[in-house]
């Protein structure tokens, strides 16, 4: 019998590729042989061969012996992946990895990630509504009210708040220029009239024109404050803005999402949110910032290119400030008062050493009641707030953080890369990993079991 011998052939352990060529070589089988691993038994010395084709089996040479001068045997064990290439080519499997297709949407795993990170790029957009500036927002009791509720409120700005906070703490002991002005300002009470004070990082220009009346003198309680003005609010106001900004992203394989690739968004007032980027399919998100001016609360709605809500963030940008006067003792003036009157009409009524003694002491009880009335007293309501809401920046600003690991390219061709597809053997040339295969060959059970392995834990389809 003949067989085909080769020498200096090159192919790997686990392929299906098959040799051209080869000399054909008369030989016997050595006595006792079998066919997965047969000897061969030639004339002369035959050194030189390492791949048969007999049988319509191809084999790798294990070994060459000399028997005796010109007598060579040569052990071999079977090529199961040569042998049965062709059913293997047409053979459907699952096939996980691929070096010649692949889907770049699949995250491989065995793309280490290294201790490497990246930033990508920085993506700004100013906002207009949010402002360093603000205003203020005081809430006070008085007959007109609001649209907003029972109590009044103005949209005033510092200097408006100064000069209201310079009205409501004058030292009227001394100050007030006659009894009148003295009563109006310890009576009619002006700061306990004021419930809160709100200040606002918001544009005005911002706020919607019909909820607010024009710029007057603002009405505290039953006190109209000349020269301390504000637009009272007529209904509920909302300050709104929408802006659209691009997320620094692109494309090209599974690395630039989530795990490996993290985009942050920094809203104002609030701080940094993680966002997905699979959710903005072209990478631009669209955020709309409503902000109830009375309290500050705060919501933005952050959207995709298809209008498809993916996030909401609720906060506060509203500072409290607190309110506080320096006043009159008024509780003892007028209690001390009444005596002071009723002593005056007893000297008046009563003659004599009594009335005189009657009229001193009321007298001296007068006195005594303007000291007290006159003495300083101070009361602060709310609380301290602070600014550092807003110090980090006014601007929507969105970065993308890229972790480094191997490059797909490297493993491409020794272990391939995800593909996850049912797919024709004989149509992915190249390195090729299935998943469950069982190719049905005409093969003995140890040939099956060696193919379905090699197929199962990679092998190159040439």
């Amino acid at each position: 019998m003949t067989g085909t011998f080769y020498t200096n052939f090159s192919k790997r352990k686990n392929s299906t590729k098959q040799p051209a060529g080869g000399t054909s070589v008369t030989m016997t089988l050595k006595e006792g042989t079998s066919i997965e691993k047969p000897t061969f038994i030639l004339s002369g010395n035959q050194f030189s061969y390492n791949y048969v084709n007999a049988f319509g089996h191809y084999y790798f040479v294990d070994d060459v012996k000399s028997v005796r001068n010109n007598l060579t045997e040569i052990d071999c064990s079977m090529d199961v992946l040569a042998t049965y290439k062709s059913d293997i080519g047409g053979y459907y499997a699952f096939v996980e990895r691929a070096s010649d297709e692949y889907d770049t949407d699949i995250a491989d795993n065995l793309c280490i990630v290294k201790n490497l990170e990246v930033v990508k790029s920085i993506t700004t957009a100013a906002t207009g509504m949010f402002t360093y500036a603000g205003f203020y927002v005081i809430s006070v009791l008085n007959d007109i009210g609001s649209g907003g509720g029972f109590t009044c409120q103005y949209i005033t700005d510092i200097t408006n708040i100064e000069a209201l906070a310079s009205y409501i703490n004058t030292d009227w002991g001394s100050g007030a220029a006659d009894f009148t002005q003295w009563v109006q300002a310890t009576f009619l009470k002006t700061a306990d009239a004021i419930i809160d004070c709100v200040w606002v990082p918001i544009a005005f220009s911002a706020l919607d024109s019909t909820a607010y009346a024009s710029l007057a003198d603002m009405k505290i309680g039953v006190d109209i404050v000349t020269g301390v003005k504000g637009n009272r609010l007529t209904k509920p106001c909302i300050a709104s803005e929408s802006i659209t900004v691009n997320i620094p992203h692109d494309y090209n394989d599974f690395r630039d999402y989530p795990p490996y690739t993290q985009c942050r968004i920094f809203i104002p007032g609030y701080g940094m949110v993680d966002i997905n980027p699979l959710d903005f399919p072209n990478f631009t998100a669209t955020l709309l910032f409503n902000t109830d001016i009375s309290t500050g609360d705060t919501c933005c709605y952050i959207r995709n290119e298809n209008n498809i809500l993916i996030s909401t963030i609720t906060y506060n940008v509203g500072v409290s400030c607190p309110v506080g006067k320096v006043g009159a003792n008024v509780t003892g003036f007028v209690s001390s008062g009444i005596q002071t009157i009723g002593g005056m009409i007893m000297s008046a009524a009563l003659p004599g050493a009594g009335a005189v003694a009657a009229g001193i002491s009321a007298t001296a009880s007068g006195i005594n009641t303007l000291s007290t009335a006159f003495g300083p007293s101070t009361s602060v309501h709310g609380g301290k707030g602070g600014r550092a809401i807003i110090e980090n920046g006014l601007d929507v600003v969105v970065t993308s953080f890229i972790k480094q690991t191997v490059a797909p390219a490297e493993l491409m061709t020794p272990i391939g890369l995800p593909l996850m597809q049912y797919r024709k053997i004989s149509d992915l040339p190249g390195y090729i990993k299935c998943s469950n295969a069982s190719v049905p060959i005409s093969g003995m059970g140890g040939e099956k079991e060696a193919v379905n392995e090699y197929l199962n834990g990679g092998f190159y389809y040439e």
